[in-house]
């Protein structure tokens, strides 16, 4: 036998343990347009996924919750075109645009607390409220 048919014979022996070809996809569970209002140049995500950060032409940062709804505007300027989040988390690059320099923008969160309702001693317009409970069980 020539070598072509012996390397044919070998390989439709051995086809049958070689399984199916492994496909790895995606499933499409929905989509999701935003209208902005402005013209996007970039956009970054944070490490969690939360939050959607969008550079646009108008030099501000438009931040989207995870739902997609506006949650703040950033005004930056219009010097960039470039956004990034860092990898530890708390901070977006701003680079591009012809720029010399590029802007780090450090971020804190700030949760909302209502405390309608709760008890509390003085004043209920005190710039700070303090509560203790030393009854704690």
């Amino acid at each position: 036998m020539n070598r072509f048919f012996v390397q044919l014979l070998v390989t439709l022996a051995i086809l049958p343990f070689l399984g199916a070809p492994a496909f790895a996809g995606f499933d499409l569970r929905g989509s999701q347009q935003i209208n902005l209002g402005v013209k996007s140049l970039d956009t970054a995500v944070s490490a969690d996924g939360k939050w959607t950060f969008v550079l646009t032409e108008g030099g501000d940062i438009r931040v989207l919750t995870w739902r997609g709804e506006l949650s703040q505007v950033i005004e930056t300027g219009k010097a960039y075109n470039r956004i990034e989040f860092s990898g530890a988390g708390n901070r977006l690059i701003l680079s591009g645009g012809g720029a010399k320099d590029i802007m780090v923008l450090s971020l804190d969160m700030v949760h909302a607390l209502d405390i309608a309702g709760s008890p509390s001693k003085g004043p209920d317009d005190a710039q700070v409220v303090v509560a203790y409970f030393a009854d704690y069980q």
